[in-house]
């Protein structure tokens, strides 16, 4: 017995060193960092867009010279999985393709807002990302799609049917200029 405990010792400690490691791996694509990078570089450039509103069928259009980007993209950074209580509550997929890595984070717990995150990369840099998340209250159930391009813009389509009220369908783009 006293034979095997420098052993179990050695076992354990590559274990720990292992889980330590591992612990500190992001487990899934950090949405919330990569939205705040985001937004630092288009506030920093004064990026100028396009917007427009659809709101139960009628439209709005306006360009506009800058926009409040932590204030519009507050949505994506809220559907951020990469938590570690989300750590066994989403499955992962992952293709590679054509010089692009997709990865489809896919919620396995019917309480998950954030039901599933897709992140297409190309040359490690996201190039499209799409959320689909579900909301609701006791009065309203919704479902929202969440698109983001970094070279083109963003876009957010929400439908939500009220128990009370009228229902809501909502779509938001917004286009760089």
């Amino acid at each position: 017995m006293l034979r095997l405990l420098p052993v179990l010792f050695l076992l354990s400690a590559c274990y720990a060193e292992e889980l330590e490691q591992e612990l500190q791996q992001d487990p899934f694509f950090d949405l919330a960092a990569y939205m705040d990078r985001q937004v630092d570089s288009l506030s920093q450039s004064a990026t100028e867009v396009t917007k427009t509103i659809t709101l139960n069928g009628t439209t709005e259009t306006h360009e506009l010279p800058a926009l409040n980007f932590r204030n519009d993209l507050r949505v994506f950074r809220e559907s951020d999985i990469n938590k570690p209580a989300y750590r066994d509550k989403y499955r992962v997929e992952r293709e590679e393709s054509g010089g692009s890595l997709t990865r489809i984070y896919t919620a396995t717990d019917s309480s998950m807002q954030t039901r599933r995150l897709t992140v297409v990369s190309r040359d490690s840099l996201p190039s499209f990302i799409e959320i689909i998340r579900k909301t609701g209250t006791v009065l309203s159930d919704g479902d929202h799609r969440l698109v983001y391009d970094p070279l083109l813009g963003y876009s957010m389509h929400t439908e939500q049917i009220n128990t009370f009220g009228e229902d809501l369908n909502a779509n938001i783009e917004v286009r760089w200029k």
